[in-house]
Formats: structure tokens, sequence, C-alpha cells
């Protein structure tokens, strides 16, 4: 099989047109009920794009530390979990100003880039505009997409890149001048590093499968190591950022992670009902088996890319299934539950592989009577989940919008029980007011002094500190610095500052620099200060990173632009060329 020229590759305005007309489809429910949808992940994230917000707005700018969301906490997650989109989504919610346009236009842009995505994969590997178009659809309509507007699952937007992953990988299997280049590799597999990191884990897991293969079937080797060494060198560079505060925060301080999930209860399986989180559904489970049962029977006939792409998206359905030994691994490796915590993620890239793979199949399969059949096939399979995914939506529109806009109240903690008082809030223009009403004490990424103080009931422990406190205090930021102030009755009287300190942490209590020695840390290492004056007293906080810096990060975002542009201008020769 021959990749599409240059020219092939552009996927045309009449197929970007037909996904920004499903995605408009997929979005009106929430634009005709007027409706916020506060989902498993939704006040989390909120959180995250409303301190990046305002870093905008007041232009207080502090990379690491959380000044503004997550209760003024001084927390980190930001620079651990997809920064630079963090930046991109804050840059948003400063622009329309608005909690529900913003929902609406992340969701509208989630299923248009993952439409967009799946299309130029399709179309590269010489599916027809049709076939192409009838894939979008079906990615569009998908589980793991629409879980961004249900639930503001992040992974979401990390599976909208990975048809471009899966592009690498089968560049790698050509590896020819037109066909694997560095930079294009490099970019990819960062934007989706600066993204989402078990995302990104996942495609390179991927790749590394992608290149072991080529290695082994290409006959120049050499070139294609070095094309893949350069390339993971760029990417180091351009995603700095990420994989040095990961060092940083991880090797200087003992952190809660994400919650532990019980791995074997968080597999998907084959089902013969609807799509769920542990439930492949009818359509999906028919797809799947379909193009497995296809490879087995055309082996002979059918191409290596569409051997690769069929195991490897069937090694990929096992592991986020219960036919992987998850409970093996529940006993024996505890670590994974909170990195992975559901096996079940595997399964979007599962979908796109064994998706491709049938599209791959109605070109290799040579009877004309085959070909269309399994064209209407898909074309079944990809309305049934694109309604399903529309019905989903408007269900839960209407609920929110008549009742509470909280869909989902696990671990969700309310100032106010008032359905008509929430919705306000998160229509206010007081973009905090929401978060202020509606909390959920996620701990993930919260230190400990050591791992022996680690609260047994980590959000318990986070609500006490953070939401529920009785230790309020006055906070204000002053430039990428939080400063705390309180009245105390007299000197050497105990103060609980509702913040919390990691090793390069600042603390100074009226003026002078105080270490974690001089106070007592609780299982969050939220400190308890003795004030050394009777009345106001001040504390500001500060983290100051060893490496990265606002020199270190412009020079990151310099190597970013260099590349855009010359990836730009490669492209537009390499089409003036073709």
């Amino acid at each position: 099989m021959e990749l599409s020229n240059a020219k092939a590759d552009r996927i045309g305005i009449k197929n970007i047109l037909f996904i920004f007309f499903i995605s408009f489809i997929l979005v009106l429910p929430q634009i005709m009920n007027k409706s916020i949808i506060l989902g498993a992940d939704s006040i989390f994230h909120f959180n995250r794009f409303y301190d990046t917000y305002m870093q905008f707005r007041t232009g207080n700018f502090s990379y690491f530390q959380t000044n503004f969301g997550f209760q003024q906490s001084g927390r980190i997650i930001n620079a651990l979990y997809g920064p630079l989109l963090a930046y991109g989504m804050g840059a948003l919610l400063y622009i329309v100003h608005s909690w529900l346009k913003f929902q609406v236009l992340t969701s509208f842009f989630v299923f248009f880039l993952s439409g967009y995505t799946m299309n130029v994969l399709a179309v590269k590997v010489g599916s027809s505009r049709r076939v192409a178009n009838i894939t979008s659809v079906l990615f569009m309509g998908s589980f793991w997409v629409g879980k961004w507007t249900i639930d503001q699952n992040f992974m979401s937007i990390g599976n909208a890149l990975m048809p471009l992953i899966v592009l690498m990988g089968i560049k790698m299997l050509k590896n020819d001048e037109e066909n694997l280049q560095v930079l294009q590799l490099a970019l990819c597999v960062s934007l989706v590093i600066q993204v989402h990191l078990l995302s990104a884990a996942i495609a390179i897991g991927v790749l590394l499968s992608f290149f072991v293969v080529s290695i082994v079937k290409n006959d120049n080797k050499l070139d294609l190591f070095f094309k893949c060494v350069k390339a993971a060198l760029l990417s180091l560079i351009l995603t700095f950022n990420v994989w040095w505060a990961l060092i940083e925060v991880y090797t200087g301080n003992s952190l809660y992670g994400p919650y532990p999930s019980n791995l074997a209860k968080s597999a998907v399986n084959l089902s013969l009902d609807k799509p769920d989180f542990w439930h492949l559904g009818l359509a999906v489970s028919a797809l799947f088996l379909v193009q497995i049962s296809l490879l087995v029977v055309h082996w002979t006939e059918f191409t290596v890319i569409n051997k690769v792409t069929t195991i490897l998206g069937t090694i990929l359905l096992v592991l986020a299934s219960n036919l992987f030994p998850w409970e093996f691994v529940d006993n024996n490796y505890p670590v994974i539950k909170t990195f992975l915590q559901f096996p079940a993620r595997f399964e979007t890239m599962a979908f796109i592989l064994l998706v491709l793979g049938l599209n791959l199949s109605i070109l290799e399969i040579k009877t004309r009577i085959s070909t269309e059949i399994l064209t209407t096939f898909t074309l079944v399979i990809a309305l049934l989940g694109v309604i399903q995914t529309y019905g989903n939506i408007q269900n839960l529109s209407v609920r929110c919008s008549s009742g509470s806009p909280v869909a989902n109240k696990t671990n969700v903690i309310f100032k106010s029980n008032n359905d008509s008082e929430i919705k306000k809030a998160f229509r206010s223009n007081n973009l905090k007011r929401g978060l202020e009403i509606v909390e959920k004490p996620t701990p993930d990424y919260m230190p400990m002094p050591n791992l022996k103080s680690k609260a047994e009931h980590s959000y318990a422990q986070y609500n006490e500190d953070f939401i529920s406190t009785k230790n309020q205090a006055s906070k204000k930021v002053r430039g990428n610095i939080l400063v705390i102030s309180w009245h105390a009755s007299k000197v050497g009287s105990k103060k609980k500052i509702p913040i919390t300190l990691y090793k390069n942490s600042i603390l100074t209590l009226n003026g002078k620099k105080i270490s974690k020695n001089e106070m007592k840390l609780d299982r969050m290492s939220v400190p308890t200060i003795v004030s050394d004056k009777k009345g106001k007293n001040v504390v500001k906080l500060e983290y100051k990173s060893k490496i990265v810096s606002k020199v270190s990060l412009s020079a990151m975002y310099m190597c970013w632009g260099i590349s855009l542009v010359s990836y730009t201008f490669g492209r537009r020769k390499r089409h003036e060329v073709s």
C-alpha cells in the first residue's frame, strides 16, 4: 500500500465543512438548552483553567504555584498536567468570559479535532473521501471522544490527537523522504505530551511497536533509527517544561497520586447493549470482531500495514479488557492503579487502529460487492454511534437545565443545595462564584511531609484542610507570590494556614524566611505557624524552580515557534513541488 502524496493529504474544504456540521450538531443540545454540564472531572479542570484565566486577567503569572484556583492553596497541578493546553484553555476562558460558552466551544473543538485528524489519517492511507467522512463520524461518535462534553475527561483531547500518532507509525513503516519527517514526528509526539501525559505514554508505546516492526521490515534501518533519535531529541526540547517539572516535583517530594482504582473492575468488555465505561456496546463490538475476522480470513491478501494496525489494535483491546490478568496486576503492582487507573483507557487507541484496519480492508478486498457491504456496515455503525452520543448529550443537557447542573456528584461538596443558585453561579460573570459553592477535594499531586505521614483518606484530609476549614485567612496575589494575612491575638499564638508546601516552596513570615523545621506540617504539608507579633501577620508563599524559569520557558516557546514555521514552509514547498 502506498501512502497518498502531499496533495492528497489535504482533506478538502467539503470534508472540513462536513466535519464542522457534525461537530455543530453534537453540541446543539447544550446550545438549545443553555445547559452547563458538570461531570466527573469538570470541577477539577475548571479550577485549573480558572487559575490560568486569572493569570491572564491580572498579569500575575505563576507557572508552578496555583494562586487562584483550588482554594488558593499554592498546590502544583498545571505544571504537571498538560501545561501548554492549560494556558490555552485559560486564554479561551479569558476571551469568552463564560463557563457555558467555554464548555460549548471546547466541546465543538474536541469533536472537530477528532473528526479532522481521523479524516487526515483515512485520506492519507488512500481511503475515498466518502469512506474518510464515514470514518470521521465513527470516531466523533465514539464513547471516549464524547467523554469531554459529558465529563470533561481530559483523555478525550489526547484521543483527538491519536490518529496523527498512528499516521506517524505508518510513515515509519514506509520510511522514505516523503513519508517520515523528523520535524513532523517530533511535533506530533510533543503536542500529545503537552496535552495529556497518559495519552502520551500510550502513544509512545504504539510508536515503539511500529518502530520495532519497521526496523525488522525496512532495508534502510540506520536511516530510520537516526530519524527517530533526532525526533526524540527535538521532542525533549519541545517538552522540556513537562519532563523537568515532573522530575523536580516527584524527586523532591512525596506526593498523593490520583485515586487508586480497582483495575479488574475498570476494564471494558464486548457487550450486546449500549456502550458505556465498562462495555463496548453491540455496534462497536461487531465492528472490532468483523475486522479481526477479516484479517484471519484474508491474511495472505492484506498488506503489512493492515496486519500491523489490526494486530496492535487487538493487543490494546485485550489490554483494555478482562482478558488481560488485571487482578494479578492489582495485587502485585499497585503503582499502576494510580497512573493508569482504568484499563478501559486503552480502548480508544484500539478503536482507532481497528477502524483504520477496516478502512484498509475496504481498499484491499478486491470484490466490489464486499467493498460495498463493508462500507455500508461501517456507515451504519457510525450513524448508530453519533446518534447515541447526541442522545446522551441531549438527555444530560435537559436534565442539567431543568435540575442540578452537577451531573456527577461523587466526592462533590456543595456549599448550596439550591439548584437554581448553582446554575446562576456558573452563569455569573464572576467565574469564581460557581467554584466556591461546588467544590471537589481532589488531592492529586498534593505533598506530604513523608510517606509515613500519608493520610489514609486523602479526600477527607483535603476537605478538612482547605474546604471545610475554620482556619481561613485573607489571600491576595502579587506577581507570582501568594500573600496570606491574619490577626493574631498575641505573640506566640498558633495559626494553621490553608496552603501547602513543596520542597522548593519559599515561605516568609513578616519579612523573615522560615524553614519547614520551624513549623508543624500536617498530612498534606499544611503549616501551623507561630506568630511573632500581635496584630496583623503576613505570610508570603512562592515556588522557585531550579531550572524552569521565564528564560528557559521563553527559549522552549521560541523552539516551538521556529519548529512550526519551519514545518509550515516545508509543507508548502512540498505541495508546490507535487
